[in-house]
């Protein structure tokens, strides 16, 4: 048998796994993180694993698991339900495990990149020595962060969603990581809060080169730089001042432009969805069709 390496990417990583992969954000070209879910054996008797440079959590999409870990010599085990989770430490580390349910086992695996982690972390206003820190434990519950890992699965599967959206959910994941798994509480934060009144002059800054670079791959890096304010506050300022999240913002100025270029213009459905700033014209379809409840050709026939 192959000797395992200490340590190996995210892109690496998929080798070592047991399972049938069923989904993966790999081809998404997603920002900063990668998504993969496996139809895992019923029973493992021995999985061998190295490390990983990327922040790694793992939690169960479906069935029940009895899971055991030896990491740094000592066997463990847990009972792992759905939305139980766990973190999968930069260090070799020795899996088994058998089925506990009649339900499919398959597992959910998030690779957050490290240099968003210390982006957001900077953004926070954290000392650099701030270090997340799962501790030891075999399995810890987070109902937000199984949230967010569910709504990354659903993205991963789903052809409509934006990478805008994705990419502001992989800011919250990495800043609630932050916020409540980080160790150095007596971090300094820097940086004073910035005037209020600047706040809505800073968003119609955002909103009108929205409107401007519809077509453009909008990243929420970017929208928070023209408000200048950190990713982490854009969002959640953007979502106060507007009633939406700037994936809602921007998705729903696409389809409101390209509803009025399927009634002024001849053009085709694939142009006017790379006009307006869709991926293809698939994607564009199932968004529009969301909003308007019609296909496109449908909407153009009736207007």
């Amino acid at each position: 048998m192959a000797r395992i390496p200490k340590l190996t990417t995210t892109l690496a990583y998929d080798r070592y796994m047991a399972g049938q992969r069923l989904v993966s954000s790999v081809d998404r070209e997603w920002r900063h993180l990668v998504l993969r879910s496996y139809l895992e054996p019923v029973r493992q008797d021995l999985l061998e694993a190295p490390g990983l440079r990327d922040f790694t959590l793992m939690t169960l999409a479906s069935g029940a698991e009895h899971l055991e870990r030896n990491l740094g010599g000592a066997w463990e085990s847990a009972d792992m339900r759905v939305n139980d989770l766990w973190f999968v430490p930069p260090t070799p580390i020795s899996w088994r495990w058998h089925s506990i349910s009649d339900e499919p086992l398959s597992t959910l695996h998030v690779h957050i990149e490290r240099d968003l982690i210390d982006s957001v972390a900077q953004q926070m206003g954290l000392d650099a020595s701030r270090e997340l820190s799962l501790g030891d434990a075999m399995r810890f519950n987070d109902p937000l962060i199984a949230a967010m890992l569910a709504a990354l699965h659903r993205a991963a599967r789903d052809p409509a969603d934006s990478r805008l959206y994705v990419d502001t959910l992989a800011h919250a994941l990495a800043a609630h990581l932050l916020q409540h798994y980080s160790s150095g509480n007596d971090a300094r934060r820097g940086g004073a809060t910035r005037p209020e009144r600047l706040v809505p002059r800073r968003i119609r800054r955002v909103t009108e080169y929205i409107r401007t670079n519809l077509a453009e791959d909008l990243a929420i890096a970017e929208l928070a730089e023209q408000a200048g304010l950190s990713s982490f506050h854009f969002a959640r300022v953007f979502r106060r001042e507007t009633g939406e999240t700037p994936h809602q913002f921007v998705t729903r100025l696409r389809l409101e432009e390209a509803a009025r270029l399927l009634r002024a213009t001849d053009r085709t459905v694939l142009q006017i969805a790379l006009e307006v700033g869709f991926e293809n014209a698939s994607h564009f379809s199932v968004q529009f069709k969301r909003g308007y409840g019609a296909t496109p050709l449908a909407y153009r026939l009736r207007a």
